[in-house]
């Protein structure tokens, strides 16, 4: 759990703003201490209303609690499918695919299924049953168990 919490705390040294306007209104502000004092008042807002976990905070919660705490403190909305191309495909050692997608993730496959796939053709990435993942053609067909691999 450490090692997969880590990225996502790192989230919070740098806070995503949810309220572009006013970061914007805040710039176009010419007096600098008028200026720092609303970036102030927007930060102090976002404190307040949602209290950032820290290492301690999230230390014995299971992933799923933890990830669901993260998720929530961050807005980040749960999906559960991805649809991208596929830039690169090669084979592993063990023979099995590894499947690089425009948005940049890699995905490597775990079962021994055959999928033809070809550069630039659109894949679904979606949740299965117990935490795996299925890769298909968006045209439908068979389909391979995925796992992330970056």
């Amino acid at each position: 759990m450490k090692r997969r919490l880590a990225p996502l705390l790192l989230l919070f040294a740098t806070p995503a703003f949810a309220n572009n306007e006013a970061l914007l209104e805040c710039r176009q502000i010419k007096d600098i201490a008028e200026r720092v004092a609303c970036y102030d008042g927007i930060v102090d807002s976002l404190s307040e209303s949602s209290p950032i976990p820290d290492a301690q905070s999230l230390f014995g919660k299971d992933d799923a609690e933890a990830s669901r705490i993260v998720q929530t403190t961050l807005a980040i909305e749960q999906i559960d499918r991805i649809e991208a191309q596929v830039t690169d495909i090669r084979r592993s050692a063990t023979r099995k695919l590894v499947i690089t997608l425009d948005n940049g993730q890699v995905w490597r496959q775990l079962d021994n299924q055959t999928l033809r796939l070809k550069s630039g053709e659109s894949v679904v990435v979606r949740e299965a049953s117990l935490n795996s993942f299925l890769m298909e053609k968006k045209s439908g067909g068979r389909s391979i168990r995925v796992k992330r691999a970056n």
